[in-house]
């Protein structure tokens, strides 16, 4: 766990330094978008909304529990696949909203740089696990899910590498398609497993 820590802290210096390299002259494309509101309205509206996802995040692990009593299934199949849904709807909504505005850079950042995050959480949760290494307390069916993001995230990287261009049936790119395919495989192999 401490390995991913200072790989979570090496990549994100690496990504600034890239970027300052990068960048000749910042730009702020949302700046005459909302040109009433001031950047104390913003950061208060900005803390607000952290607030509710904290005060959500605090309250969805009972429900998720309670749905899997009642439904019974394993608190591992509702963990991988319907609290990891919710929690992603953030990161959803903000990648829409950035490639809607043409921040595609922002919204490939946005879940790459949050899958990043996640596995920092890994880190500071086992080091707050007292009982020791909290992978060891884990079901050993999580090693899909870990599995199957690994690949996906290996599935990004090539796709971000060789830069694919065609599409299947005009609908939808081979790097989505088999990230579909993956998440939907990990899904079934979960459900039967658990």
């Amino acid at each position: 766990m401490p390995l991913i820590f200072w790989l979570y802290v090496v990549g994100m210096c690496i990504i600034a330094r890239h970027q300052r390299g990068l960048l000749v002259q910042p730009e702020l494309p949302g700046a005459e978008r909302h040109p009433g509101v001031t950047l104390r309205t913003a950061v208060i509206r900005y803390a607000g909304a952290a607030l509710v996802v904290v005060a959500a995040g605090l309250w969805l692990p009972f429900v998720a529990d309670d749905i899997a009593t009642a439904m019974g299934w394993r608190s591992s199949f509702v963990g991988a696949l319907f609290v990891a849904a919710v929690t992603s709807l953030p990161e959803l909504v903000v990648t829409i909203a950035a490639a809607r505005i043409g921040a595609y850079d922002m919204a490939f950042a946005n879940i790459l740089g949050s899958n990043m995050f996640n596995m920092v959480v890994l880190a500071i949760d086992d080091l707050l696990y007292t009982p020791g290494p909290i992978l060891a307390h884990v079901a050993p069916e999580l090693a899909m899910s870990a599995m199957s993001a690994s690949v996906m995230s290996g599935i990004v990287i090539i796709g971000l590498v060789y830069r694919p261009s065609g599409r299947v049936f005009n609908l939808v790119g081979w790097t989505s398609l088999a990230l579909i395919a993956m998440y939907v495989l990990n899904a079934y192999a979960v459900f039967m497993h658990g």
